[in-house]
């Protein structure tokens, strides 16, 4: 269970781009019931107490962040309505190429990490600069970061870098919309599918 979502901010995507750091994530409801609570079912126990650990008593827009443990054991999908958004209430998640722990290897990659002030990102258009960030950040309504640092040449396909805000509540709100967005491809037809994660690093520059 999570409580202390903004209703006017959150939906089930941006609650998934949260929780898929710390495990697998299979669904998401919100709770009609319950305004700013939902219910996240991830793949097995060592997800959920990775999720608690990490993100209970964060601050996402102003509010705390309450991650418990559900006395059910699985999410009914059940009646949904819409979100402020007009998105769905309820999401399937469990065939997204966007859980990152679908195989040992693929876990074994992943940085587990606290919230922090910089983000990591990764799988980003080789030629992907500042402003490019600045302008998806615009357009989503969060912070602009105050740092962006880009690696050069780690891969020939995609880039990686380091995004730095002010305060980690500020990081934490970005990584919920900006995790997964589609950057377009300058080179071909497929979008780059942008990825973040939390960084050890304490600075970007």
């Amino acid at each position: 269970m999570v409580y202390g979502l903004d209703q006017a901010k959150m939906n089930c995507d941006r609650v998934f781009n949260v929780f898929c750091l710390y495990g697998n994530v299979e669904k998401v409801k919100f709770m009609k019931s319950k305004p700013g609570a939902a219910m996240v079912e991830m793949a097995d126990g060592y997800a959920v107490d990775r999720a608690i650990t990490h993100l209970n008593n964060n601050f996402m827009f102003g509010q705390k962040l309450n991650v418990c443990v559900s006395k059910q054991h699985a999410i009914m999908p059940g009646q949904s309505y819409g979100l402020e958004d007009g998105s769905c209430s309820y999401k399937d998640f469990s065939g997204s190429r966007n859980n990152r722990f679908s195989t040992p290897e693929q876990a074994a990659k992943n940085r587990i990490q606290h919230p922090s002030n910089v983000l990591h990102f990764f799988n980003a258009p080789l030629d992907v600069t500042e402003d490019n960030f600045y302008e998806i950040c615009d357009e989503l309504g969060v912070k602009r970061p105050s740092s962006v640092k880009v690696f050069s040449g780690k891969s020939e396909r995609s880039s990686s870098g380091l995004l730095e805000w002010d305060s980690k509540s500020d990081a934490l709100e970005t990584l919920g919309f900006l995790n997964h967005f589609q950057m377009k491809n300058p080179n071909g037809p497929y979008p780059y599918t942008l990825k973040l994660c939390f960084s050890t690093a304490q600075h970007a520059s």
